[in-house]
Parts: structure tokens; sequence; C-alpha cells
């Protein structure tokens, strides 16, 4: 499929995803409630998803990314376009926080068999699912460790499958609601910084995408190297929920700027240039690239 293609299917799922239950079953019925049924009887469910490129892949309902997925092939149309936006036949993709992988997946098919694609998730139950996702594409490399701004270990917060988008080193971004009725099991994750992973594999990174649930600023100071010599372009997950020692997102952001990045933000369905704010940041993805 070519790219203005590949635009054209993505579209016509976001305009799905966007239109009202009623309209929603009758464009995708059997998906809206099979999905449906296995959310209202929280049953865990291993299912095959198709991407809006037409790919399969492993998902979990009723975990919210997997069910976004299995219902409109897509998830968050802002990062979703600047990956379409950003890479192209031949890069060096690194997903940094990759879940099930689904940008993974994408990156693999943007980059082509001679482009490359390595991917860090660090808590195991997740990875075995992204580890089942990329069983097949030589272009994809992934690492079952959490990405840092030093070589160490750290613990590793798993909420469990349903919500294994917000495990994290720190408390997860869920609603106090939600929190107060799942418990986290822990476990010790070897930790590596992108600075030493580019200089052991000899790659030269164009494109890093940082969604580490906290710990981009750590991320961050682990790639000043990287930053440096290669100036990749940057996507990095942004969102202020008063989580104790994750810093403010205008710190993210700042750090970037100084680095002579140019943040955008992807807006109304086009992206524009970000203007930094005093006040708190809702969650989003944003796309820095240098001057």
């Amino acid at each position: 499929m070519d790219k203005a293609n590949v635009y054209i299917s993505l579209d016509k799922n976001v305009s799905l995803s966007k239109k009202t239950k009623i309209q929603k079953l009758i464009g995708s019925p059997i998906r809206m409630l099979y999905s449906q049924f296995l959310i209202s009887f929280n049953k865990k469910t291993e299912i095959k998803a198709k991407t809006f490129w037409y790919e399969d892949m492993f998902v979990v309902i009723p975990e919210n990314v997997s069910t976004s997925l299995y219902r409109y092939g897509f998830f968050e149309e802002g990062s979703t376009k600047m990956f379409l936006k950003c890479l192209q036949p031949g890069m060096t993709f690194l997903d940094i926080g990759a879940h099930f992988g689904y940008f993974t997946l994408l990156g693999s098919y943007l980059v082509g068999e001679k482009g490359q694609v390595h991917s860090f998730e660090p808590t195991p139950i997740t990875f075995k699912i992204l580890e089942r996702n990329v069983l097949e594409k030589n272009n994809i490399f992934i690492n079952n460790k959490a990405v840092f701004s030093i070589k160490t270990n750290i613990n590793i917060n798993d909420y469990g499958i349903k919500y294994s988008a917000f495990n994290s080193l720190y408390r997860a971004r869920l609603p106090k609601k939600i929190l107060n009725k799942v418990t986290s099991k822990k476990y010790k994750i070897e930790t590596l910084t992108i600075d030493e992973y580019i200089k052991n594999k000899n790659i030269r990174p164009d494109f890093i995408k940082i969604d580490a649930e906290g710990a981009e600023y750590e991320t961050l100071l682990g790639m000043e190297k990287t930053i440096a010599e290669f100036h990749p372009i940057i996507s990095i997950e942004v969102g202020d929920f008063n989580v104790e020692g994750v810093p403010i997102s205008k710190d993210l952001v700042s750090y970037l700027k100084h680095k002579n990045y140019q943040p955008y933000e992807f807006k109304d369905g086009k992206f524009s240039r970000h203007l930094l704010k005093d006040n708190q940041y809702k969650y989003d993805n944003i796309l820095f690239m240098q001057n």
C-alpha cells in the first residue's frame, strides 16, 4: 500500500472513531459488539486486531490501547500521523515504551526492509506480547529493558494487563478510584541508556519515540550524546498528573528547546508550532525537530 492510500485508510478509521455509538455500530457491527461484550464481562481476551495498514497484531481486550486497535485499527491519531510524516524507508527508529508494539510495527512498515526498529519494553508480561507481534519481522530488534539516565536496576510497577499501558517506575497516572482498586506487582528491571545502546549497536537513530510513563526526563538525560551527534527527530509524551518524583512537562519541553529543537503539536487535524505553556500540560505527544 502506498503512502497516499495509507493516509486514506487511516482517515477512514479516524472518522469512524469519532462517530456516534449507533454510527459506529452500523459501520463495524461485529468488532463493536464483540469488544463491548468482552469489556462488559471484564474478560481478558487475547485477540488479533487489524491495523489501518492491514497488518495483524495481537492485543488484549479490555485494555484501552487494545480496544482502540481492535475497533479502529489505530491508536492516537496525532502520534500516528507524526510517524507517517517523519519516518521514511531506510531510517532507524527507536521505540522507547513499546507496549504491545503498535508503533513498533508501524515503524517497521514505514522504514521497510532497509530500515531498522529498536524497541524497549521493560515489563515481562507486556514484553511477551510484543515479542509475539514482531516474531516474523527481520528489521525489528526488541529489548526487555528499561531506558534510563544511567545503567542500573530499578523497580517497575506492573498494574496487570488491563492497565499495562500505565506500568511505570512511579505511581501509575490513573484516576484515584482505579488506583484504589488495583495492586501493582514489582519487577526489578535492568536499565540502559540510549547513548550506550547507540554505541554498542553502532547505529544512527533518525527518530526516537519516548513514552516512558514518567521517566521521560531520565531518558533524555541518558541520550545527550545521541542528541548532540545525530540530532534525531523526537516525539515525547507529556502530561502533568502530580505524580511524586516526575518532572513537570514544561521542563521536558524547555530541555529540548535548549538543545535547539522546535516543538510541534497536532491540533485540529494538522501540525503547528507548540508554544511553551506556563500551566500544567494535559496528556499529549509533542514532536521535536532541530532548527
